[in-house]
């Protein structure tokens, strides 16, 4: 993993040109990735293989396990990165819940052809996950939906103590 620092801020990029989210940051999450970037387009979508756990209002993902997870794979630039961070808690202070890793995954792309890219992807600290409850589906927006709550807070958030229980 290659990153750049933007020495004004303290900000790290990753040096990824593709994201791959699997939680709250999907289409239709409480911070759809399409509210950071208006107009951006999901390219395709992979599998995580990991551990998926509850955290409450979003998931938290492991990538030791051998769980499957559904993630959607958009283009990534330096500022969107940075909105993401502040999501996951990982600036302008690190929170210490997740770190970022990049991953060079095979893509099903919306054209129908697959290709290998490198993603950037939030794994779940695992002291952010000692005692959460692990979660036995793949897709997570499907999992939350069918606990049939809604979050208290409908407008999006860039804060991610907002997210929690």
């Amino acid at each position: 993993m290659v990153m750049e620092k933007e020495s004004s801020t303290g900000w790290q990029a990753c040096g990824a040109a593709h994201v791959a989210v699997y939680g709250t940051l999907r289409a239709g999450g409480i911070n759809d990735i399409a509210r950071l970037q208006p107009g951006i387009v999901c390219m395709g979508r992979t599998q995580l293989t990991g551990s998926l756990f509850d955290l409450g209002w979003y998931p938290g993902l492991t990538l030791n396990g051998t769980q499957t997870v559904v993630a959607e794979v958009y283009p990534m630039s330096a500022a969107l990165e940075q909105a993401m961070d502040r999501i996951e808690g990982l600036w302008p202070q690190d929170m210490g819940e997740y770190r970022k890793r990049v991953l060079t995954l095979p893509v099903m792309c919306c054209d129908g052809r697959q290709q290998p890219l490198a993603v950037l992807v939030y794994e779940a600290m695992p002291a952010t996950v000692q005692y959460a409850p692990r979660i036995a589906a793949s897709d997570w927006l499907q999992w939350f939906e069918g606990k049939g709550v809604q979050h208290p807070d409908t407008a999006f958030s860039l804060n991610s103590a907002q997210n929690k229980k």
